[in-house]
């Protein structure tokens, strides 16, 4: 009896030390059993996919000068009503009738930076721009009105030969311009009243890059005779 007794207790024994070593195997299986969503590691799990990092306007490319120039001489030669051998470059341009002769020979000059040819509306009536060279079968149309003292910037010079008959001309603010600065002549010719502005919506007149305008700036072809030509500069 005491042997059955030590043999049943043995084997009872036996039998409690097998279930916990049973527990472990099958936990190590469950843990490598990668159908076992609940056994995927944190680790496994794939990152969110970074946000784009948006540009500011500090590190947007800017647009180059070059191409605003660019851009602004054929603005000019259509504004103009021009024709030109050479678009591109703006040369062998005339405006009128070249085919009855009554032409002018252009010289255009879009730049109204520190290379820029400025003049002042010296016409005590003020004067009207000009949307073409008035000339035969010409259709020119007033484009705006300059009053006496405003400051301009020459573009365009229609010549006969070698003497200039008409400008054309824009209308800029004084304040942006840099030779303006400290310069007397800009006391006597800056900013004054515009009217009958054709065009008016939009933008105003300002920089688009230097030396180059954008807006609703004034301008057209207006006779040599009523501006004084700051032929020396500013």
């Amino acid at each position: 009896m005491d042997l059955l007794c030590l043999s049943s207790r043995c084997f009872r024994v036996a039998r409690v030390a097998l279930v916990p070593g049973l527990l472990l195997a099958l936990g190590a299986c469950a843990a490598g059993d990668s159908s076992n969503p609940a056994a995927v590691s944190p680790a496994a799990v794939a990152a969110p996919a970074a946000a784009p990092v948006p540009v500011s306007a500090a590190t947007a490319v800017p647009v180059s000068t070059t191409a605003v120039a660019r851009d602004g001489l054929a603005v000019l030669i259509r504004a103009s009503a021009v024709a030109c051998s050479n678009a591109s470059a703006g040369t062998g341009c005339t405006a009128g009738d070249a085919d009855s002769g009554d032409f002018y020979d252009v010289e255009l000059s879009p730049d109204c930076g520190d290379q820029g040819f400025f003049a002042g509306v010296a016409e005590a009536k003020g004067v009207e721009t000009l949307d073409a060279v008035p000339g035969s079968g010409s259709k020119a149309s007033a484009t705006a009105k300059l009053s006496k003292g405003q400051l301009v910037c020459v573009q365009g010079i229609g010549r006969t030969g070698q003497n200039p008959l008409f400008y054309y001309v824009v209308a800029i603010p004084a304040n942006t311009v840099g030779k303006c600065k400290g310069n007397a002549l800009c006391d006597t010719y800056g900013d004054r009243p515009i009217s009958g502005m054709k065009g008016t919506r939009g933008e105003a007149c300002h920089v688009a890059a230097p030396g180059h305008y954008a807006g609703n700036c004034a301008q057209g072809w207006v006779s040599a005779d009523t501006l004084e030509v700051f032929s020396s500069g500013m």
